[in-house]
């Protein structure tokens, strides 16, 4: 699939946290040819710019200082949106990003009205034993960013109720990432560019 102009796409990968995201992304954004944007790799820069350290408290994202919440999390969405809306207009984009609440799905909806280029959501899904197991192996890793490790009490809440799609039926390709090292990349592609070949309309 080229970057030229009339074949660029958005390319969402979604699914609950453990799902495979973080892992599956850049290598779907590979085989696209496309680049990859990630809300968490945004949401970790704005987490580290706390000085000294960031004021979170487990399972909620959002700091409260002198009893005052600043929205970080809407902060991370608009700017993982905007980047969305800003490089779609260039190159294709693959987007990576849990969408686990109405409001974040709400903003992507206005975004979605104003992009120009077919959209596909790749929706990992899995056994919720298994991507629970990760998601508290991740938060042990002595490498693991704090965030991570903060996620934990929510993503075990969330899990409760099986990933809903954010894009309608016909626009999504449902991957199983129980056991990930089979997943098969390839087809994955393969999947993305035969959806893509049914819709070139603006937003689609």
């Amino acid at each position: 699939m080229s970057r030229e102009e009339g074949s660029r796409f958005v390319v969402l990968v979604t699914g609950h946290a453990g799902a495979g995201k973080s892992t599956l992304g850049p290598r779907i954004a590979d085989a696209l040819d496309a680049v990859l944007i990630s809300r968490d790799e945004i949401h970790y820069r704005l987490f580290d710019g706390w000085e000294p350290s960031h004021p979170a408290t487990v399972g909620k994202y959002d700091p409260e200082v002198n009893g005052n919440t600043f929205s970080e999390g809407r902060v991370s969405w608009s700017l993982f949106l905007w980047m969305i809306e800003q490089v779609a207009q260039k190159v294709s984009v693959v987007a990576e990003s849990p969408f686990n609440h109405q409001w974040n799905r709400d903003m992507f909806e206005q975004t979605r009205l104003r992009l120009s280029v077919p959209i596909v959501e790749v929706a990992l899904v899995g056994d919720r034993d298994a991507l629970l197991d990760r998601v508290r192996r991740r938060a042990q890793a002595a490498d693991a960013h704090p965030i991570k490790r903060l996620a934990v009490v929510g993503a075990e809440r969330l899990s409760q109720s099986p990933y809903q799609p954010v894009m309608e039926v016909g626009r999504v390709i449902e991957v199983d990432t129980t056991d990930l090292d089979s997943v098969d990349v390839s087809q994955i592609a393969s999947g993305v560019r035969a959806l893509l070949a049914t819709s070139r309309s603006p937003g689609s």
